[in-house]
């Protein structure tokens, strides 16, 4: 058992009392990619996609561009044109080649500093959070397991935290699993779940047995394709409705209540229409109550509402804080609300998580 450190500091704008101090279990750590850094999956924040024909990749990653990212994800499979992907190869052996030597120097990892304190300009919403680290946590997407297995072998590829498995059913489980061998044991993994298969609940609870056995512990998270989805119904998604009013939002319900039992975190796919400020703010909204962890974004405007979205409240940290406490009672009225530490628990440790690394703003309710 870890003890969190507390997010507020003495002597910041808040007292002692609202500290985050609290016993967890331990999250999943990257021991080379990530020195002395416990990863939850929440640090995945706003995920980013990047072709890997991208020329800008290095300075993402080294937060020349789009400081304020949480993670990136550089694709080598849908977002690559199969006429590329020899250029995005030889662009994923160049940028390893340069973040190697640029390591020697001023290496740089996900570790992130001490508390501050900020007010939004635009807002006036005084927000806490912890300071951003100096690079975004990095996952390659392969195109398939006999990419993986090529990519397991290039010079420098432990720099990075880890990788993204496309189209992962229980009809390819079997060659990810054998690819999966070749990499790094405390490479992270995230398959994503985007097939016809996953419509069919029989099968996706036979999958979240599989990936146990598959993967042990290196599952770092499950992303939802969304597009995909969509595909396998011949549909695209609405561009006035939240993903949630569709036939793919119905069947996230069922992926939640099939894989977070088993002890999986299920993240938000992309909202494509970027323009559309008061539909993402919306679904972000659904995102977090449901308990999915970070989201897919395709637009820089997108980052900063996402990670808005993921903060928590005073209000609801201090229940969260209340239902933690060790003299707290079986049942007890905080904030005009019942509490219970029983059935409470789960919920008031990842919110302290999320409060953690999102922050907490002062003035408003989330």
């Amino acid at each position: 058992m870890s003890s969190l450190t507390p997010l507020i500091k003495s002597g910041d704008s808040y007292s002692d009392k609202h500290n985050i101090a609290m016993n967890e279990p331990t999250f999943i750590s990257s021991a080379s990619a990530m020195p002395e850094t416990m990863l939850h999956p929440y640090q995945l924040g706003a995920s980013l996609y990047m072709p890997a024909t991208r020329e800008d990749v290095w300075a993402v990653i080294s937060r020349s561009k789009l400081p304020n990212l949480d993670s990136v994800i550089i694709c080598l499979e849908d977002a690559v044109s199969e006429s590329d992907v020899p250029y995005a190869w030889q662009n994923i052996q160049k940028l390893l080649a340069h973040w190697a030597s640029v390591e020697v120097d001023r290496p740089l990892t996900t570790h992130r500093s001490n508390s501050l304190n900020a007010i939004n300009e635009s807002t006036g919403v005084q927000k806490s959070a912890m300071r951003k680290s100096s690079r975004p946590l990095v996952f390659i997407r392969p195109r398939n397991p006999q990419m993986l297995m090529q990519l397991a072998t290039l010079p420098h590829i432990d720099l990075i935290d880890g990788y993204v498995l496309p189209k992962v059913d229980m009809d390819s489980l079997s060659n990810w699993r054998l690819a999966c061998q070749q990499v790094q044991d405390n490479s992270l993994l995230m398959p994503t779940l985007e097939t016809g298969r996953l419509f069919d609940s029989a099968h996706n609870q036979a999958l979240a047995t599989a990936l146990a056995h598959a993967f042990d512990e290196r599952v770092f998270a499950l992303r939802i394709g969304g597009n995909d989805l969509f595909s396998a119904l011949r549909l695209r998604r609405p561009s006035t409705q939240t993903i949630y009013e569709t036939p793919v939002g119905t069947l996230m319900h069922q992926l939640i209540g099939t894989f977070v039992p088993q002890g999986y975190y299920l993240t938000a796919p992309v909202c494509e229409y970027f323009d559309n400020t008061a539909l993402f703010i919306q679904e972000l909204a659904t995102d977090v109550s449901l308990g999915l962890v970070g989201k897919t974004v395709i637009h820089p405007a997108q980052i900063a509402l996402v990670q808005q979205a993921f903060s928590v409240s005073t209000r609801v940290l201090e229940e969260a804080q209340a239902i933690l406490a060790q003299d707290a009672k079986a049942v007890f009225k905080h904030n005009n609300t019942m509490l219970e530490p029983a059935t409470h628990y789960a919920w008031a440790v990842q919110t302290v998580k999320r409060a953690q690394i999102f922050g907490v703003l002062a003035n408003q309710m989330l």
